[in-house]
């Protein structure tokens, strides 16, 4: 696409209602199918990066990540004072290996947005390991510059293939469910270290009361090394909680805005984001250089089967593939 043409997509994008959402949603569509014009939509949207808050939210499949964001979005675009408050969502789903797409819509997720403020896109986690799409990043620029107050970002993945939102969060919330029980402990060296907030969901089930008990010692680990740490129980089949997390959640953010915890976050997902693009740029260029990717995946095999035969090592094939 032109520049003519991203232009009038951001024009399109900036109205009100569905024309509006229809439009963001082509542009983060261009950005999830990693387009060519998504460095243009890049250079269109830089100047309104971070003015969002973004609250990631990881946890095991089952946990009600889904339910509690769909009653946190109730409560964030209809009380006082929100009329004119806008909201993302992007959820992070498996990708499909036939289309490469998000294999959970929106329509799976949530049955539609609460007002029309409220903006909702699946994006394909395409293989990332670290639970976040590749198209993170500069899909929450896009919601910034839509004018986004806050940026929930929910990942695919538990344990450690959720510490990935760590990357592209201000604020990382950890989802559990009193069936985690002993495995709480088991999690500390993933997300637990990285989690800001634990929500304790489904607490009226059995063993709800354990859980929060072992994250109080947490909490009380957390405190003594110098670190803000929150917990609090929801159920959000009925909602119980949610406002008390809700608001918990928002007070933590303002503590660490205020310590300049968020600003140094900011400089780190920075950084992540080139680095990333770095690594995919050098591995472009190595497929490119072997005639494509049919290729690199000959190559690929030549020394698989050398390897295999005890004829060559890993680290030769490494050295040779990237020279």
């Amino acid at each position: 696409m032109s520049g003519s043409e991203i232009d009038n997509l951001l024009e399109s994008a900036a109205l009100p209602g569905r024309a509006g959402h229809r439009a963001l949603g082509r542009l983060l569509r261009l950005i999830d199918d990693l387009s060519p014009d998504s460095d243009l939509i890049d250079e269109k949207v830089k100047g309104s990066a971070f003015r969002a808050a973004r609250i990631g939210l990881t946890g095991p499949p089952g946990s009600g990540k889904s339910s509690l964001i769909a009653h946190s979005l109730e409560l964030l675009a209809t009380e006082e004072g929100s009329s004119d408050r806008k909201i993302g969502v992007l959820a992070v789903d498996p990708t499909s290996p036939f289309t490469g797409g998000a294999i959970l819509g929106d329509r799976v997720r949530l049955k539609g947005p609460v007002t029309d403020n409220v903006f909702f896109r699946s994006l394909a986690s395409r293989g990332s390991l670290g639970g976040v799409s590749r198209a993170i990043w500069l899909s929450t620029r896009v919601l910034d510059w839509w004018g986004a107050e806050f940026i929930l970002i929910e990942t695919v993945g538990s344990g450690q293939l959720g510490t990935g939102v760590a990357d592209v969060a201000d604020l990382v919330v950890a989802v559990l469910t009193p069936e985690a029980g002993d495995g709480i402990q088991s999690m500390k060296a993933g997300v637990m270290e990285l989690a800001d907030c634990f929500i304790v969901n489904k607490t009226d089930r059995p063993g709800g009361d354990l859980v929060l008990k072992e994250l109080k010692l947490v909490k009380e680990e957390a405190a003594s090394a110098g670190r803000i740490l929150e917990v609090f129980p929801t159920s959000a089949t009925n909602g119980d909680g949610v406002r008390e997390a809700v608001d918990g959640v928002r007070e933590l953010f303002r503590k660490l805005s205020e310590s300049g915890e968020i600003g140094k976050r900011r400089v780190e997902q920075v950084r992540r984001e080139i680095r990333f693009r770095t690594e995919a740029s050098l591995q472009a260029a190595i497929v490119d250089k072997l005639g494509g990717k049919s290729g690199y995946f000959s190559a690929l095999d030549e020394w698989v089967e050398k390897i295999m035969a005890g004829d060559a090592t890993v680290s030769e094939a490494a050295s040779s593939l990237s020279q």
